[in-house]
């Protein structure tokens, strides 16, 4: 994943929550990536919780380790696969 779409999908994750209510074509395709990353890692507490806590609650980084008791190697990771799993969601998309 280059920078770039890192940035973007970041981007998509924090805006979610407003994006939602919008009714712009891209930003409704990118809610519908949200959406699948969240289904795909429904049954896994700790990404679950990383994207309600980190990105949708816009907690730090520090504070997320410290809410969800996970060392930050772990957080990291699992970081990358939300990251990854919604890029290629966007990319089947066309977003990126």
């Amino acid at each position: 994943m280059t920078l770039e779409q890192r940035s973007k999908t970041r981007a998509a994750l924090w805006s979610y929550p407003q994006w939602r209510k919008m009714k712009d074509r891209t930003r409704q395709a990118w809610c519908r990536a949200v959406e699948e990353t969240m289904e795909y890692y429904r049954g896994n507490e700790i990404r679950s919780e990383i994207i309600q806590i980190r990105f949708f609650g816009h907690a730090t980084e520090e504070e997320t380790v410290q809410k969800l008791h996970i060392g930050r190697t772990t957080y990291q990771k699992a970081q990358l696969d939300i990251l990854t799993t919604l890029a290629v969601s966007a990319a089947r998309r066309g977003l990126l």
